[in-house]
């Protein structure tokens, strides 16, 4: 089982045997399943697929994806640098 909750925001690979498997996306949301023992993690996340005629973001377990890029803090304070301040 996978130990490691990855963050919105974060690409990923289905490798779940299925119609997606091989597809790419990006992670929009994490839900993660209180009450397990410690150091165990286990989730679901809603993914945008890319290269797919499938608007909706769809639900995988968190064994059925591996990370292509997760981002950084860094990443992060770059885009919200980037976005347009409402001071005035």
């Amino acid at each position: 089982m996978n130990n490691h909750v990855l963050p919105a925001g974060s690409r990923i690979r289905v490798i779940s045997y299925g119609p997606f498997r091989g597809l790419k996306g990006t992670i929009r949301k994490v839900d993660t399943i209180p009450g397990l023992e410690a150091g165990e993690a286990f989730c679901f996340y809603l993914v945008e697929l890319e290269g797919t005629h499938i608007k909706e973001p769809i639900w995988f377990e968190c064994d059925e994806v591996e990370v292509v890029d997760c981002p950084s803090s860094d990443d992060e304070r770059d885009l919200a640098g980037s976005l347009p301040s409402n001071e005035h």
